[in-house]
């Protein structure tokens, strides 16, 4: 059960993510709002998420991974639905911020709760299980999110996240507390924050881990913050909000595969992930050649989807080996706040460039330099490591 319910909520935090992006052509319409109010309500979650992140760390070693899932969801149920009463900027700016600062009480703790609920010779293959739900969360939200955006009504996919944030709350409720052992004694003081920074930050490895994953964060929603707005507005324009719906729903397989693939790679995993880095970083560059044909747009989205989670699950699987039980949390929600800072401006250069360049080729040129980067500071991890 305890697997499910972190799957599940490992779910509801991509969905939340991703949903928004293809969701936001349709929101722009019914709201009237520009280009440039339309980038300010996708990065109002996560700058309210980077602070929610940087804050709840120590508080969840402190006082245990699931009183914070339990109350996250809750209040994560209530902001997704009051997010569909309204269509201004001010109503989805609000609520989308008051999101961020909720939804970071679940992810900053999924990671860090395997470790709580399952012996150790179990960890690596459920952390495994646990990060197939991103893909799968990206599948059904691009997917999703054109096909009930422009067919229905972009208020759908909301509420649905919206039901499952109650079926995670009411699973959470029925889980066993954090195991003594593995929480943090003493009192959260502002020496806490600054003692478990130091100590995430001392390893070289971790720090190149963190520059790594921020700048994984930063290419992903610097490609893929307005790729399906250009899909749907110039890329495949001629061919319908649910043809295009469907072309995404297959490149997120690719996505599948590559967090499937993660789970089998069992020697040089930080290697091959920084090679399969440097293929993404091409891969995303040569999207915009392919406008008005829907086999290349489904190929190429397939690869970006594929090394995506391949990435994704190499570096989130690893990650919890690299610190002692009590400190699990704070390494958690650290790197929520590396991806929260990672996709916040990610978001903003995305509108930025669209806004500047709407062939997209500004958006698939930054987002490929940056998976260059990441693929290299992974590389050097491999390196120091055999060092």
């Amino acid at each position: 059960m305890a697997t499910a319910l972190l799957w599940a909520g490992f779910f509801l935090v991509n969905f939340n993510i991703a949903m928004m992006m293809p969701l936001l052509p349709f929101i722009q319409e019914a709201g009237h709002l520009t280009t440039h109010q339309a980038g300010l309500v996708l990065a109002a979650f996560p700058v309210a998420a980077l602070l929610s992140n940087l804050a709840l760390g120590p508080w969840i070693d402190r006082f245990g991974r699931r009183r914070f899932i339990l109350a996250g969801s809750a209040a994560v149920a209530v902001t997704l639905a009051a997010t569909t009463l309204g269509s201004g900027v001010v109503w989805l700016t609000l609520c989308r911020a008051a999101t961020g600062l909720f939804m970071p009480m679940i992810g900053a703790c999924l990671f860090a709760a395997i470790a709580d609920y399952l012996p150790e010779d179990r960890r690596a293959r459920a952390a495994g299980q646990v990060t197939t739900a991103a893909p799968i969360a990206f599948l059904a939200a691009i997917s999703l999110g054109v096909i009930l955006g422009g067919l229905v009504a972009w208020q759908v996919p909301l509420l649905l996240a919206s039901g499952l944030a109650v079926l995670i709350a009411l699973g959470a409720a029925r889980l066993p507390p954090t195991p003594v052992h593995a929480l943090a004694s003493g009192r959260v003081t502002p020496e806490t924050y600054r003692r478990r920074l130091l100590s995430l930050s001392m390893s070289r490895q971790t720090r190149l881990l963190f520059t790594s994953y921020f700048a994984w964060s930063a290419a992903v929603f610097g490609f893929l913050g307005l790729y399906p707005a250009w899909a749907v507005q110039r890329g495949l324009a001629g061919q319908g909000a649910g043809t295009i719906g469907t072309l995404l729903l297959l490149g997120e397989v690719g996505g599948l595969l590559g967090a499937l693939l993660a789970t089998r790679v069992r020697h040089g995993p930080l290697r091959f992930c920084g090679l399969a880095g440097l293929a993404t970083a091409l891969t995303v560059a040569v999207v915009p050649f392919g406008v008005d044909l829907p086999w290349y747009q489904a190929l190429a989205y397939g690869g970006f989807a594929f090394g995506r989670d391949l990435m994704l699950a190499l570096i989130l699987g690893g990650a919890m080996l690299l610190v002692p039980a009590a400190e699990r949390g704070s390494l958690n929600a650290l790197l929520n706040a590396i991806y929260q800072t990672g996709a916040t401006l990610g978001g903003i250069m995305a509108a930025w460039l669209y806004a500047w360049r709407d062939d997209f080729w500004a958006n698939a040129l930054f987002a490929g330099v940056l998976f260059f980067i990441s693929a290299l500071q992974l590389l050097r991890i491999g390196d120091a490591r055999r060092r």
